[in-house]
């Protein structure tokens, strides 16, 4: 039944759209199918390294769950009988976990799907307990969960880059709550989360260039500018409006998601013909990324630490 319904969204997508590039890319952003994808727009998308967009990443399951949390919530608080039998923050991560779930499965169980899934979920269930759960115990057990429906998955690079990415947000942003001013002017306050979504991107970007050394022999130096445009366009824009078109039969919608996608496609090809887009090299040798690691967690790590900046040194 899952796959009917799977294929049923890839043929009307195709009906409406036709065989344009921004329709293959809402099929895999809703469905999790890339064949259509054009080997051309693969080009572009791994010169600007916004690949991971243009599937079903775990940013667009948590976005999707936050949704359905944030909409529970508000209806559960609506209902003072409701919150009586069951808490509204408790409701709301139980239709977190069930978004994520049925998008997990719409999307084909893929391991970036999986991973976010199973992370999603062990913090409900903590929630359901009155438990605070560590973000390394959390990250380790959808490792586990992940790798016992799937042992193979250990030999994708998404998978490594997939919770490596995630280690990397956990390790920057602990005790960023410390310096939240909830009182601040809501200028300040924009501010404030510009600059931690602009740290976040930093560390992704450095953290991850020595395993895309290692595993691609290239690295793509447009991918922060590109990134920080295209990842809040389409986790934020075009992904919760392409899965409104897939429930609600609207055309007109489905055309307007298109129209959206298609201009990111284009601002994404105007980036990656920049002569300076891609650096390209040969493969290091193990020492050498493991240096390199060493190198990022000294110059990612908190300030106060001592000999941060030595991680230059253990870089070059």
């Amino acid at each position: 039944g899952i796959e009917r319904l799977r294929a049923s969204i890839r043929d009307r997508f195709t009906a409406v759209l036709g065989q344009t590039p921004a329709a293959a890319v809402l099929i895999a952003l809703v469905i999790g199918e890339q064949r259509a994808i054009d080997p051309n727009q693969w080009w572009i998308f791994n010169r600007t390294g916004v690949t991971h967009l243009m599937s079903i990443s775990g940013l667009h399951v948590t976005m999707v769950a936050a949704l359905c949390a944030w909409f529970v919530t508000w209806c559960w608080r609506c209902w003072p009988r409701l919150t009586l039998c069951l808490p509204a923050r408790k409701a709301g991560a139980l239709a977190a976990v069930m978004g994520a779930w049925c998008y997990t499965l719409l999307a084909g169980f893929g391991v970036p799907a999986q991973r976010t899934f199973f992370m999603l979920a062990s913090v409900a269930i903590a929630m359901w307990l009155s438990a605070v759960p560590a973000a390394p115990r959390v990250l380790l057990l959808a490792m586990a969960v992940v790798l016992l429906i799937d042992p193979w998955a250990v030999l994708a690079p998404g998978f490594w880059l997939s919770f490596t990415a995630v280690a990397l947000i956990f390790y920057v942003t602990q005790g960023w709550f410390v310096h939240t001013a909830p009182n601040a002017h809501w200028i300040k306050r924009l501010q404030h989360s510009a600059l931690q979504w602009a740290q976040t991107q930093w560390a992704i970007t450095l953290g991850l260039a020595p395993a895309s050394l290692l595993l691609f022999s290239q690295i793509s130096l447009v991918a922060p500018f590109a990134n920080a445009i295209a990842i809040p366009w389409v986790s934020v824009v075009v992904t919760p409006l392409a899965l409104l078109a897939a429930i609600v039969p609207v055309d007109a919608l489905l055309q307007l998601t298109a129209w959206l996608m298609q201009w990111l496609i284009e601002f994404l090809t105007w980036c990656a013909w920049w002569p300076w887009a891609m650096w390209q090299h040969a493969a290091p040798a193990g020492w050498a990324v493991c240096s390199a690691a060493l190198g990022v967690v000294l110059l990612l790590a908190p300030r106060g630490v001592p000999g941060r900046w030595a991680g230059v040194l253990l870089l070059v």
